[in-house]
This record gives C-alpha cells, structure tokens and sequence, in this order.
C-alpha cells in the first residue's frame, strides 16, 4: 500500500471529529490527565544557573498538580472569579508555570514580558485590569522590583501582590494586600477542584499581549478549547519522541513556550527541562546546552533562528548527541543555509513551524515522517484551513492557485477568540470568518506552505513584534523631523533590528546621533528603539505618493551585509532585491572562493536568501 500524501493523511484524521479525538476540553483537563497517567514522572525540572554540577530542583506530576490546585485556591480566596485577571510578571521559574496555569482554572491568566519598558507593561495591566500581579520581589535595587513599585501606583484595579522569593516590603499603596506566594498556597488545599469550579472549553484562558498597529498593547483573548485543541495536536505530532525530556529555554510570556514547548509536553508525561530563570539569555544555558542535551538524552527540543545560529558557533566538545535526531524552529524565519548547516553538523532533522500569538501558537507544521523543499514550515493542520488569497476591502477577491502568491488566511480551532479590545478586530477578519495573519506566501500542490514576506509592517526582532508606528511617531514628534519611516533591518543575531529613515526640515541642521538620543527618550519599548538612523533629501514614493518601503529594505539588506563584510575584511559587491516569491534576496559578488566560504559561514542566519557568484 503506498504511503498517503499529506493532504490525504489529514483528511483521514479528520474522519473523526476533533471532539471526539481530543478529550481534554481545558488545559486544567491537562494537567489532570497527566497527574492520572503518570504521577511519579517527573514533570518539572528547574536549573537556576545551568552550571553542570548543579543539582535541579524537580517536580512529580502529581506534586504539580497538587500545587497548581493550591494556587488555585488561594486566588479564589482573594476572590477570583471566572473573568478576572491574574497577571504574571516572572521569569522562567516553576512558580510561573504553577501562575499560569492555575489563573487558568479559576479565572483569566494575563502572562507579560517583564523586560518590557514599565509604561507598556502598566498599559497592559490597565488594558486588562488585572485584579491580581505574581511577580518576584519589591525590591528596588532590582530593575523589576523598581517596576512593580511603579505598577502598584499606577494600576488602580490591583487589589494583590504576590512575591516569589520570599521576601516582603511596604508599599505606600494601603488598598493592596502583599503577600509571599510560596508560603500562601502551603496553606491551601491541593485537593482538586470541584466539578462547577472548573473551566469550560468556552471559557477564556488567557490574555496575551501582541504587536499591534495602533502603537498600545493588542491583548489576543485564547480560550481553553484554543489551547486544549493546539496542544493535543501537538503532542501526537511529537508521539514518536515517546517521552523523551525537553529543554526549554524560550519566555514563558510567549505562546511557544508557554504552549508548544510546555504544555504540549505535560500531556505526554514528559519531562520540561526549565534552563534557567533568563533561558537563552543566561550565557550558560548556550555554553552547556549539548552538555544538558545529552545528560537528559533529550531526543527533540524548540529553538529559534538566532540560537541555533549561536550553537553552531558553539566550540566543539567530546559530547555524545546520539540521542538528539530534531529540532523545532519556530518564531521568525527559517534562512536555508542556517537550516542545512544545524542539520548537517548535528546529524538531526530541523523543521521549521509556523504559528502566532492569534492561532494559540500554531498555523503549520511539517508533519512526521514527511519532508518538504527549503524552508517551508509544512501543512496547516489538522481542522483547519489554511489559504493564500487575494483580499480587497477585507474581502476574499479570489483564492490564489497554487504556487500563487497571496495574503495567508486561516481559520479553525486554534484561531483566537478575537482582540479584548473591539476597534482592534476592525481589519482582523476576512469575510468575517478567516483570520488575516498579514503574512505573504505560497501554497504548493501538497498544502505545503512557503513564507514570502509580510503584507503586514510589524518588525520581528528575535520573535518581538514591533510596531513601526511606535518608531515614525517618536521621530515626527521631533522638530527637526518632516517624514520619518521605520523598517526591520535584516540581522544575523535578531532576524531583523529596527532601523529609520529620515528627511529632515530645511530649516534645522540635526544628526543621527540627537535623533537616536530623542527615540530613547520618546520609545517606552526598549526593542524598538532603533538601531541606526540614516537621513535622506527624499523618501521613495510610489505613483500614488505612498513611501515605497521595499526599496529602503533593499538599502537597509545591502548595509547590514556590507558592515558584516567590513568588519571581516571581506571584499565584495552586495545587491539586494525584494522577489515577490522568495522574499528578500540578496546577490553577492567574491573576488575568491575563501571570501565566499568564510561570507556563506558568516550569513548563516541571515534571514534572507543569498546568492553567491564571482567577480
């Protein structure tokens, strides 16, 4: 019998209805369902420094549980209900995944990224109004304790503060109760909930906050059946891993790895390895990453582009990676050369997925045992929809044929359940039933789908959408500014680094260095403070006025190369160019073939395509 092709394959599972498939209805489903198949499995595992010789703490399922239920019960006696929010400002830390996911079974879980600028994350508190803030101290000589001192001011619909590590202060705030988190849910029952007090599939699950074109937090409203449903689909997609441990490096205020890369992972009784309380940003987590691979005989693990160019680079070790054979990508584009390169030198096979923070973390994946060409991040999947369209005024003119380029659209279960905020659905759907992910692609005979650009402006730096209106606002408040247009520069490290362009009055004389100064001043979100500000006579416009942003992409590509070049001592002539099918493509010319090997090594992740030919 000749294997099915992937389209049929999916077909086939939806044979039966994803009701009937999938039995877990909530993520609190979830975790009793791994409590009831596998308690003695470790669930949990937590490194603080990632150095070799440290002993981790560790959690049982069934201990997880019985935590997660406490927690839940302390927040209903600070009078929780189903639709209020508990918002969890923690690093990576098993307290932050007992937080999320018991917010979940009592009420609405708000996790944020805590590196956030304090005005964006009291916008976001404000934005949802959160009635409850975990977070891990009130101490002022730290960053985010001077943050929390500024949020407690600042968020009149916080009535609790609960601290992680122990230690307690005062606040001037006297309508705010304080409370040490650890020594709260001790006195808490760990029996699970009552059958009425549990979630409902309908019930929303989660706030997150996303990039947003208005230049405030979009807050995407994911439901239990959203995430139940993704994270069931993700986890027979990873059955052959059996139960192999997962390292888990990525933010838990990020849909990957909150949901994929944890989640997905606790309905299979798998052990979640958490590399440190600042994951991929501790250095040690990177320096003895294969070390932790091969003591866990970790068999898969998620990453992004910019880590896995940083683990090529990694310096060779005697270390036994027998066990490891794949690696997830997920969160910005996958470049070719940097997926033929990890694959090649670690013997494993690397996927690229696709998803976003509106699809409950997944949109496509590469199904197992399949291959696909390049960089294409596989099918959509199972009971959903997945096309590339041509849309006019927010409406389907026609579907694309295939290899077509056109806006992908998709629908179905993992599809969010619109934004807290009404005017920021206004433009999201398309005929009111697909989702609109402002991305561009093309979707081959065997549903395979090829990421071409972005129909959207949002700059992706390191998986960090930013809204280039938060960067052309700050620069137009500036009075020596008349136009001012904001790109994502492409970037080895970053996948893309915010950049400007400006045109000055002819009245005032201003460097870059005074407008680089003013955008720190002016831009609350530190990412999206640009990197480099250039000044033109003229912006590109097209016949109809508008800024032509393909041509300053093609000069921001062409400085990006060139200055990695010049730092190298390599001499070549670099020419990019926007292909409405492949995307970015830069065309380099070498004098030698050592220039070309030690540029193609270089560009590794460039997140572009590259062709190389001689002078």
């Amino acid at each position: 019998m000749s294997k099915l092709t992937e389209l049929e394959l999916l077909a086939d599972l939806e044979k039966i209805s994803y009701h009937e498939r999938y039995l877990c209805k909530t993520t609190y489903d979830v975790f009793c369902h791994g409590a009831d198949e596998y308690p003695s499995n470790i669930a949990i595992v937590e490194h603080v420094t990632a150095t070799r010789d440290e002993v981790p703490k560790k959690l049982t399922f069934n201990s997880l549980v019985e935590k997660i239920n406490q927690t839940a019960n302390l927040y209903q006696s600070f009078g929780v209900e189903r639709t209020d929010v508990i918002s969890i400002l923690l690093p990576n830390m098993s307290e932050t995944h007992l937080s999320i996911w018991a917010s979940q079974a009592v009420g609405i879980a708000n996790p944020i990224n805590y590196l956030l600028q304090v005005e964006h994350i009291v916008e976001i508190l404000n934005e949802v109004k959160s009635k409850v803030l975990i977070t891990v101290s009130l101490d002022e000589t730290t960053e985010l304790g001077k943050k929390v001192h500024e949020i407690i001011q600042s968020v009149p619909s916080l009535e609790h503060v609960l601290l992680v590590d122990g230690s307690m202060a005062e606040i001037s705030n006297k309508k705010i109760t304080v409370t040490d988190f650890n020594s709260a849910i001790a006195t808490q029952s760990s029996d699970r909930l009552a059958q009425p007090l549990q979630p409902e599939g309908e019930d929303i699950a989660m706030y997150f906050h996303t990039g947003g074109t208005t230049g405030r937090p979009k807050i995407a409203k994911l439901s239990h059946d959203n995430i139940s449903f993704v994270v069931q689909v993700y986890a027979g997609f990873n059955a052959y891993h059996g139960q192999s441990p997962v390292l888990n490096a990525l933010p838990l205020f990020h849909v990957f790895g909150v949901i994929a890369a944890s989640l997905a992972m606790f309905i299979a009784g798998r052990t979640v390895v958490t590399m440190t309380p600042q994951g991929f940003r501790n250095p040690n987590t990177v320096k003895n990453w294969w070390y932790f691979v091969n003591q866990y005989q970790v068999c898969w693990f998620p990453t992004v582009p910019t880590i896995m160019s940083i683990l090529l680079q990694q310096p060779e070790e005697k270390i036994d990676l027998r066990c490891f054979k794949h690696a997830a990508c997920g969160s910005a584009p996958l470049p070719i050369e940097l997926k033929l390169s990890f694959a090649e030198k670690f013997n494993c096979n690397v996927t690229n997925g696709y998803g976003m923070t509106e699809s409950s973390c997944l949109i496509a994946r590469v199904l197992p045992d399949y291959d696909v060409e390049g960089v294409s991040v596989g099918n959509g999947i199972p009971y959903s929809r997945v096309i590339a369209a041509e849309v006019i005024d927010n409406k389907i003119s026609r579907v694309c044929a295939t290899n077509e380029p056109g806006v992908i659209l998709v629908k179905g279960p993992n599809i969010f359940q619109g934004y807290l905020n009404q005017s920021d659905n206004a433009g999201a759907w398309v005929d009111d039933e697909w989702f609109n992910t402002g991305d561009l692609g093309v979707i081959n005979a065997l549903g395979h789908i090829q990421l071409t650009g972005r129909a959207k402006d949002l700059i992706i730096r390191g998986g960090h959408n930013i809204d280039p209106q938060i960067i052309e606002d700050a620069l137009m408040a500036h009075s020596g500014v008349i136009q001012a247009v904001a790109i994502g520069q492409p970037d080895v490290h970053s996948g893309e680094i915010p950049v400007a362009y400006v045109v000055l009055t002819g009245k005032q004389q201003t460097i870059s260095s005074e407008l680089l100064k003013h955008c720190q001043t002016h831009i609350s979100e530190r990412a999206a403070i640009p990197k480099r500000i250039e000044i033109l006579d003229s912006l590109p416009i097209t016949a109809v006025g508008k800024v032509f942003k393909p041509l300053l992409r093609n000069s921001a590509t062409e400085f990006s190369v060139n200055a990695l070049f010049k730092t190298h001592d390599i001499s070549a002539q670099v020419k990019s160019e926007f292909d409405p099918e492949k995307g970015q493509v830069v065309h380099i010319q070498l004098s030698n073939k050592q220039d070309q090997q030690q540029a193609a090594k270089l560009l590794v992740a460039f997140p572009v395509l590259v062709n190389y030919s001689n002078l």
